[in-house]
């Protein structure tokens, strides 16, 4: 599931739209940026193991993508272990937040960056904001799509709770001018699955699978409206 949130390089319309941004952004990307760095010493890496640089100031912005990209090489091979044992989880679960959060900021720049390119006609002066926001939501709903399917598979060929699953999904709704925010409705999947363990309905591994999404998801989606909203707060 987290190969899906891999970024995608910018083209050079978009690269040269994002240029014209003033930069609100940089010190909430470095924080988790150095965040990441630090976590993977605790395994005997180096910070520049993964990621080579300290700061998106340093780099050009798809080498900075490039470098968010292959710190994903240091999860992959632990992703079976997370995902099965309470302990694993437990040790990487703050990590999983930090990048996380780190890849929802720059899918938002490279989103505002895409945004600016479709309108680059329009008299940048008259961006409207219900239309910056849905155009956002495309990206977000995106997401949530894939994240749906991926929680319907955890339960395999259990008809009853995925029964139950598609219901509190559709608690979906997706307003005009507001962005799309399915955190609750992440939240309220954790609880039915936490009880269903209660009730050895599913299996721990089950269980993990389905926090361990709602981890990707939830983090994704607070991070990309944080800097998305920055984005948006000047427009009419």
């Amino acid at each position: 599931m987290i190969q899906i949130f891999k970024l995608k390089e910018l083209n050079e319309a978009e690269l040269s739209h994002l240029e014209e941004l003033n930069s609100w952004w940089d010190k909430p990307v470095n924080k988790k940026l150095q965040k990441c760095k630090i976590f993977i010493t605790k395994f005997g890496l180096q910070p520049n193991d993964y990621i080579t640089f300290d700061s998106i100031n340093e780099v050009k912005f798809n080498d900075f993508i490039k470098g968010i990209n292959n710190y994903l090489n240091f999860y992959t091979p632990k992703l079976k272990t997370i995902v099965s044992e309470r302990h694993a989880f437990k040790k990487f679960d703050k990590s999983i937040i930090n990048y996380m959060q780190l890849n929802g900021y720059v899918a938002s720049l490279s989103t505002i960056a895409a945004f600016y390119t479709e309108k680059v006609d329009y008299d940048l002066n008259n961006f409207n904001k219900t239309e910056a926001i849905n155009f956002a939501n495309i990206v977000l709903l995106d997401k949530w799509n894939k994240f749906k399917k991926e929680v319907l598979v955890t339960f395999g060929g259990n008809e009853i709770i995925k029964d139950v699953i598609k219901g509190i999904f559709e608690n979906e709704v997706v307003y005009d001018g507001i962005f799309f925010d399915s955190r609750v409705i992440v939240n309220t999947i954790v609880k039915y699955a936490s009880n269903l363990l209660k009730r050895t309905e599913i299996t721990e591994k089950q269980f993990l699978n389905i926090m361990y999404l709602a981890y990707l998801q939830s983090n994704y989606i607070e991070s990309f409206i944080y800097i998305y909203k920055g984005f948006t707060i000047n427009l009419k």
